[in-house]
């Protein structure tokens, strides 16, 4: 596979992985903590509010997909927010609040911020067949 057609399918499978994270958690969030152990949420609109926002990010990857030499702010969009989500999950593992399940979530979104930076590293070096 050449490295314009991995880029694609890097881009791709980051939407998809945010398409199944929103769709998951703004349904079943109080099932899914249930499964946990963790408490459900006082107010589920604050959840489903965070999951609209991973699903529209995962809008973005894929626009990225079909086009992987246009909206490389989306990309840098998404190295800021999975950055930080990584860092929220793994703090709230930490501290007792968040089940190894969650935080191991969050390592899959920093392997996407290293991926991602790596991208944009190829882009601006011109290694991105154009």
């Amino acid at each position: 596979m050449d490295r314009k057609s991995y880029y694609k399918w890097l881009f791709l499978v980051g939407a998809f992985w945010n398409w199944g994270a929103g769709v998951l958690f703004f349904f079943w969030s109080a099932p899914i903590l249930a499964w946990l152990n963790m408490q459900p949420l006082n107010y589920p609109g604050v959840m489903q509010l965070a999951m609209v926002l991973v699903f529209a990010l995962g809008v973005g990857y894929y626009w990225v997909s079909k086009n992987i030499h246009k909206n490389h702010d989306i990309v840098r969009l998404g190295i800021i927010a999975k950055t930080l989500a990584f860092l929220v999950l793994v703090y709230h593992y930490f501290i007792g609040n968040f089940h190894l399940l969650l935080a191991l979530c969050g390592v899959v979104d920093l392997i996407f911020v290293i991926l991602f930076i790596e991208f944009l590293k190829a882009v601006n070096k011109g290694e991105v067949g154009w």
